[in-house]
């Protein structure tokens, strides 16, 4: 029989259900091919069902090796990292170690082990030569270069951090994680001028209010009716990863504006007015990342977020924005513009991710008031203070993506 043959009859062993005649049908045919892909990915599959991560693992590793773009062993290496990082760090670690022996040359293993270690073991250090291996082996992959300047940041190593910032942004110029990651390194190499320029305080960074919706007489007036489609929006939720999202306490909406209230059409359309004119003032800073990445295009991806006491969003940075932004519905009692502890105040440049803090940033602050839309570049870290007392901080989150 030709293996084609063979690799036929074997699937249609295993859509019958009768697994045992198709694994000896890919036992027969890795015994003349060892690495055909399409039987190692089958095998592994039935690995993978009977509990054997580590062999589907070494099989998916044969398949990949000889055809890295088959898109069977691309999924069955996604959904095995996947498992292996929400399974038992301990036991997931092992894996690894134990798959990488079978291919020491597999740059996602190296990458995917040097993620477990920064993420489930907090393990900054250990990671460095995991993502130096995985950098080695796959030396253009942007992903891989960032995570391990990020443990560089972690380990109060910024020079290195920026020398893999300025690697990346070589290739592309506009890269958000980077080009925060290199504001972090210049503030904590001591160099506020190149850092500060990046971030735009005042100019590329700045307020303005929102023009009042058609339909309404005063922004009070819009502001209620706006708080009032935000708290009842059909895609609010009370539980959300926290992995995947910066807030913490409160609830989250997303797709806002996919809803037909009055209130989330009106307000679309006074935020693409003002997002206009944000673009019609921009400084003509030649060669500058943000003014260069400038979209002719775009797509708006807007949701909302509703705090109580405590409720924060810690720091971080859009990845997938050119412009980024809030605006302010309502505000709580506590958040007042003459309050040193500056509760429920946005603040940029503080790094988030697990970077420590090393207070060499310059610090900005904007204490928000209702009808108040800030802007940044998506790259601008930021997070907000936590409040005490009554009331609940409404504001709506947007990016600004080229379409």
């Amino acid at each position: 029989m030709q293996i084609a043959d063979a690799l036929r009859l074997a699937i249609r062993h295993f859509n019958a259900g009768q697994a045992a005649e198709g694994v000896a049908l890919c036992d027969a045919i890795l015994n003349v091919q060892p690495d055909n892909p399409v039987a190692c990915c089958l095998l592994a599959r039935t690995r993978l069902r009977a509990g054997a991560p580590g062999e589907a693992r070494r099989l998916v590793d044969r398949a990949l090796r000889v055809a890295p773009d088959y898109p069977a062993g691309l999924e069955l290496d996604a959904r095995l990292r996947d498992e292996a990082e929400n399974a038992d760090p301990a036991a997931a670690a092992r894996a690894y170690r134990r798959a990488l022996v079978v291919s020491p040359a597999a740059g996602a293993l190296w990458f995917a082990y040097g993620n477990l270690k920064q993420g489930a073991f907090d393990d900054a250090a250990g990671s460095v030569p995991s993502y130096a291996r995985a950098l080695t082996a796959t030396p253009d992959e942007i992903p891989v270069a960032m995570n391990l300047a990020t443990a560089r940041l972690k380990l109060g190593e910024p020079h290195h951090a920026l020398a893999l910032c300025e690697t990346a942004i070589a290739v592309r110029p506009t890269h958000i994680r980077a080009l925060a990651l290199k504001t972090t390194a210049l503030f904590d190499l001591g160099r506020p001028e190149p850092a500060d320029a990046l971030t735009g305080f005042g100019t590329l960074t700045r307020t303005m209010m929102l023009p009042v919706p058609q339909g309404y007489a005063s922004i009070e007036a819009f502001n209620s009716a706006f708080a009032a489609a935000i708290r009842a929006h059909p895609s609010r939720r009370d539980d959300y990863d926290p992995t995947k999202r910066a807030i913490r306490g409160g609830s989250l909406v997303t797709d806002l504006l996919k809803h037909g209230d009055p209130a989330i059409r009106g307000f679309h359309a006074s935020l693409d007015a003002a997002i206009a004119a944000y673009g019609d003032t921009l400084p003509d800073l030649l060669g500058h990342p943000h003014i260069d990445g400038r979209p002719r295009g775009y797509a708006l991806d807007v949701w909302g977020n509703i705090l109580r006491a405590q409720g924060h969003q810690d720091g971080h940075i859009h990845n997938l924005g050119w412009l980024s932004g809030v605006y302010y519905v309502e505000m709580p009692e506590a958040l007042r513009a003459d309050d040193a502890a500056h509760q429920g105040w946005i603040e940029f440049n503080r790094p988030g991710y697990g970077i420590p803090d090393r207070e060499t940033a310059t610090d900005h602050r904007v204490c928000p008031k209702p009808g108040m839309i800030v802007l940044f570049p998506s790259y601008v870290w930021h997070r907000t203070v936590p409040f005490d007392g009554a009331g609940e901080r409404i504001s709506v989150a947007f990016d600004l993506h080229p379409r």
